[in-house]
């Protein structure tokens, strides 16, 4: 990396390091997965808690840092206003889930743009929903179904989407005795996404649904997701 550079982030995840300091676990636009350290939190006027949330995405000037691997946030700026993530109680919860997420299956340095820029078109779609007439939201609040379609979405970019017909895959990780998960996959992974916050869904579904994609993604990133966030989106959507 080099001594400065620019790039773009979307942070994952903060932790507190010392009394003034966070290490921003993030995907960065040029290395992939990474973190940086910020310093001056509580003592510098540059350094606002205000843009610094799960699934913020920042335009971010660093500087190496010789005594550490992480390098420093030396300026920070919002890419994308993103004005209802932390004051919408559902979008606060989808956004958690879809951190943590990406925190535990997202764990390469190497750059994906392709990955890069859909997830910052779902984050911005996430902060828009209700707003306006084209991204429809009936009664006002309703994405319960936006961790389904992005969780769809993610397989895909991440090239082990649903194939249009026939089995692939781990698709049998999907079958359910109560629902048809298999066709539910397809279904999100083709409609366009006010068409899939209107598939109509009860909690009981969307949480086996939901639950099923977790072993799905597990079995082909060689791991074992355990989201602790899941159980309030089962809460909200139940």
């Amino acid at each position: 990396m080099a001594a400065i550079q620019s790039s773009r982030i979307i942070v994952l995840n903060l932790t507190k390091y010392g009394d003034s300091s966070l290490v921003v676990h993030c995907i960065d636009s040029a290395c992939g997965r990474c973190s940086y350290m910020l310093r001056g939190v509580g003592r510098s006027k540059r350094v606002t808690m205000g843009s610094l949330h799960n699934l913020a995405i920042l335009d971010i000037v660093s500087v190496a840092n010789p005594r550490s691997s992480m390098s420093l946030i030396k300026e920070y700026e919002p890419a994308v206003h993103l004005s209802s993530l932390r004051s919408d109680m559902d979008k606060n919860a989808i956004a958690m889930f879809i951190s943590e997420l990406l925190y535990r299956t997202i764990v390469g340095q190497n750059n994906d743009e392709r990955l890069f820029s859909w997830l910052c078109s779902a984050i911005t779609l996430l902060d828009a929903a209700g707003k306006d007439e084209d991204i429809a939201k009936p009664s006002g609040t309703n994405i319960a179904n936006f961790h389904l379609w992005f969780l769809a979405g993610f397989c895909t970019v991440m090239g082990f989407g649903p194939t249009r017909e026939g089995l692939f895959d781990g698709c049998d990780l999907l079958q359910s005795a109560r629902f048809d998960n298999l066709a539910l996959l397809r279904q999100f992974a083709a409609a366009e996404f006010p068409d899939a916050m209107a598939i109509p869904l009860t909690g009981a579904r969307r949480r086996d649904f939901c639950e099923r994609m977790i072993r799905y993604i597990s079995y082909h990133l060689g791991i074992n997701l355990n989201l602790r966030s899941l159980d309030v989106l089962h809460e909200l959507y139940q």
